[in-house]
């Protein structure tokens, strides 16, 4: 009885008529968790916001945004394998992300150090809480994700996302909403929101991640390896050569920022491992290595170029989510390593699609 009760509300929960399966879920949130953790905490900073115990309805609706267009974000996308997702997989990982309900533990809870709170209560109530409500905790019939309890460096780069036309708010074109909202008035908005993601704390309790799964969601272009997901990797588009893999590489790193450091003598083309390409942005790796020492054993900028039994060329890289998402490094450190990963990341899929290739040249440089 127990079981089919909570199998009901769950249903309720996500607006879904069918069967969760939340093994699933999990399995599919693997895919999310180089740049969201391990239990969707996400990581402070612009880009990796926190997804766990945000409504499911909200969650797939997102994910359906980015899969239709409505938001874009096409390494994000191709990464966690969204175009590959069947509605039920959309509706079992967006069910398994609101069970991490990690705003009960104190630990997670959300801070700011700018703005003024007093004045960001009556800014927020003029001009969101019709729509996200007054705790802040959004209104599904408008289609409004909760706010608080989100990290605000990632909310203020939406709210200048929605400034400059980057994104629609609400997916509306014309929605004015920011169009007089200074930097100020919105350090003010996040510091009011920072007192209000108290709601659900339970003193004393800890947040307990479920183990990672043991069965890899390798369903997509990227997989990733080892039981710490410690190792990203892709094969690249059938007929890309490896100069091309390289050159869009490159290409995509000078893009970036992030110029190539010369690298180890390369092997044989026969031989299993080729050669390896390194890309480190100075500004990124001298004070990542200054906060966290030890990362320079893991070589986190190298991307390793090798040939498996068929031929195919394979990419890989390290993923640094594991020691972000397990509290090893400072939070300085986690900062640069999300930025470090983020990059790599694209840089490996520029090299998967570099296209049809030409004839690999014998001599690599």
């Amino acid at each position: 009885m127990k079981r089919l009760i909570s199998t009901a509300a769950l249903l309720i929960a996500t607006g879904s008529a069918q069967a969760i399966d939340l093994a699933n879920g999990e399995r599919l949130n693997q895919r999310c968790a180089p740049c969201h953790a391990l239990a969707g905490q996400g990581i402070p900073g612009a880009t990796s916001p926190r997804l766990a115990g945000l409504p499911a309805w909200y969650l797939a609706k997102a994910t359906k945004d980015y899969i239709e267009g409505a938001r874009d974000n096409p390494t994000m996308t191709e990464i966690a394998g969204l175009k590959q997702m069947s509605d039920e997989d959309i509706a079992d990982l967006s069910a398994w992300l609101s069970r991490q309900r990690i705003g009960k533990d104190p630990a997670y809870d959300i801070r700011v150090t700018r703005g003024s709170a007093q004045k960001g209560k009556s800014k927020f109530e003029a001009d969101c809480k019709n729509c996200h409500a007054r705790d802040g905790h959004g209104k599904k019939k408008k289609d409004a994700p909760p706010l608080a309890g989100q990290h605000a460096d990632y909310l203020i780069a939406s709210m200048k996302a929605f400034f400059h036309k980057d994104r629609y708010h609400d997916n509306d074109p014309i929605d004015d909403t920011f169009d007089d909202i200074s930097d100020a008035q919105a350090w003010n908005i996040l510091a009011w929101m920072a007192t209000l993601d108290g709601r659900d704390q339970q003193p004393g309790y800890h947040f307990k991640p479920a183990p990672i799964p043991t069965k890899p969601a390798n369903r997509g272009a990227f997989m990733f390896s080892s039981i710490q997901h410690t190792v990203v990797s892709t094969f690249t588009d059938e007929g890309t050569g490896l100069r091309e893999a390289m050159d869009a590489m490159r290409a995509e790193a000078k893009k970036l920022g992030v110029p190539r450091v010369p690298s180890a003598p390369t092997w044989g083309k026969e031989a299993p491992l080729i050669t390896t390409l390194t890309f480190c942005a100075p500004r990124h790796i001298d004070k990542l290595l200054e906060a966290a020492p030890i990362l320079a054993n893991y070589d986190p900028c190298r991307i390793t170029l090798m040939r498996d039994a068929d031929k195919r060329l394979r990419l890989m890289a390290v993923n640094l989510d594991m020691l972000i998402d397990g509290g090893q490094l400072p939070p300085t450190a986690q900062r640069i390593a999300i930025l470090i990963n983020q990059d790599m990341l694209a840089i490996l899929r520029a090299g998967r699609h570099a296209g049809a290739g030409k004839a690999e040249s014998s001599s690599l440089k």
